[in-house]
């Protein structure tokens, strides 16, 4: 995902973790894997911007819809001749530089365009939380984002759902499972592949002895779940996609 630059200012605490810089000094992180971790108490800052977008007036309206969906503010509307509106709005750049311009794109069936400039003031508190994505009880540091705590558990939900349709089915089964204050939010689960143990060169194995055909079973089974533990996913350029994208 793209990486956008949040302030971080920690807050005194007596209960908590003690924060890695001194009370009330703030810091810029780019890189999640520096968000704070779970036991700190912290404000955040995300830069905004000024998003002005131009569009024939038969899709202003669900234009404006999706700039609400972005969490834009401050949204003004102004007829530029009979044809064409041009709408503007304070928008977390965040929401901007994800999937915004597809989402445009889409909505306007592709005649809408937009520009952005810095807001004044750059940026805007907000309430945060980082997802973390899970794969068979991993953490997979690339696929995290950020996202607003109102809607972290509907676009996690959305991740997992993708990433459940784009990762490749392995010989044992796959658990994606969404993470954030130390909760699973959302969880999904790609099946394994199933060989036919029972079956080898055509003949079938065991003959007619329930036993044994209940041995070779569990066998497989035991081999599946230690693969589980052990098995890596490979990540593709749409498992990237799926986070990069979080509308359902």
């Amino acid at each position: 995902p793209p990486k956008v630059p949040y302030t971080i200012k920690y807050l005194p605490t007596k209960n908590y973790k003690p924060p890695p810089t001194a009370n009330g000094e703030e810091v810029v992180i780019e890189d999640l894997i520096d968000w704070p971790e779970q036991g700190h108490r912290f404000k955040v800052k995300e830069p905004m911007v000024d998003v002005r977008v131009l569009t024939p007036v038969e899709y202003a309206g669900s234009i404006m819809e999706l700039i609400k969906r972005k969490r834009g503010t401050s949204m003004k509307t102004k007829p530029i001749d009979e044809f064409t509106w041009q709408i503007t709005s304070s928008m977390p750049w965040a929401d901007v530089v994800t999937d915004f311009h597809d989402e445009l794109k889409s909505t306007s069936t592709g005649y809408a365009s937009f520009d952005v400039a810095e807001s004044d003031p750059p940026q805007k508190e907000a309430d945060l939380r980082k997802v973390d994505i899970l794969l068979n009880g991993e953490v997979v540091d690339p696929l995290a984002f950020v996202c607003h705590v109102d809607v972290s558990r509907a676009q996690a939900r959305v991740v997992c759902e993708k990433l459940r349709d784009v990762l490749p089915r392995q010989q044992f089964v796959t658990v994606i499972q969404a993470k954030a204050d130390g909760k699973i939010i959302a969880s999904e689960r790609i099946r394994a592949y199933r060989k036919d143990v029972l079956t080898k060169a055509g003949k079938t194995m065991g003959g007619g002895d329930v036993s044994r055909k209940k041995k070779l079973l569990e066998k497989q089974k035991r081999g599946k779940k230690r693969q589980q533990s052990t098995g890596k996913v490979t990540l593709s350029q749409a498992a990237f996609r799926a986070v990069i994208s979080r509308s359902g």
